[in-house]
């Protein structure tokens, strides 16, 4: 007996594979979002930010003091599980505002990644102030977006010549 895709064969003399329960190869499963992670859409607008990581730091320490809401979107009568959520208290002068995002937008994916409950959009946003570069895909009056952002090091401002 062999074991292939998952499935026991049995080999007749070596000649002929009976099948148990289907010995044909197997396609790989077709994932529905690949378990947490959303392919790009192809044509999807595309807004880049370049963000200086001194502005993100400061936004995200004042993350606490302007707290924002996530509120499931449901798609259907019959969706049990909500993967959308439309953000909401955007604050100005906000790590929230400073990435782009608008009351109303409706986050569909981090870094391709499903948000998958409340508390893993803020984490990710968090996370932000150790990458040099990232993408949020929203919806924002129901055009698709994803907001792709790189994040570079603080500028030294030059104060004179000196020679």
């Amino acid at each position: 007996m062999t074991r292939r895709s998952g499935m026991w064969c049995l080999s007749v003399l070596g000649l002929v594979m009976i099948g148990v329960s289907g010995c044909t190869p197997q396609k790989p499963r077709e994932p529905k979002y690949i378990d947490d992670i959303r392919p790009i859409p192809p044509a999807i607008k595309v807004s880049s930010y370049t963000i200086q990581r001194r502005d993100l730091q400061g936004a995200i320490l004042r993350m606490g003091d302007a707290p924002i809401r996530l509120v499931p979107v449901y798609q259907s009568v019959t969706a049990s599980e909500s993967y959308e959520y439309r953000l909401f208290d955007v604050a100005p002068d906000s790590v929230y505002q400073l990435l782009g995002l608008e009351n109303s937008d409706v986050i569909i994916a981090a870094d391709r990644f499903l948000i998958k409950n409340q508390a893993q959009f803020p984490a990710f946003v968090r996370l932000l102030q150790n990458e040099n570069e990232a993408t949020i895909e929203i919806r924002r009056g129901g055009e698709a977006r994803l907001l792709k952002y790189t994040f570079v090091p603080t500028l030294q401002m030059k104060t004179g010549y000196r020679g």
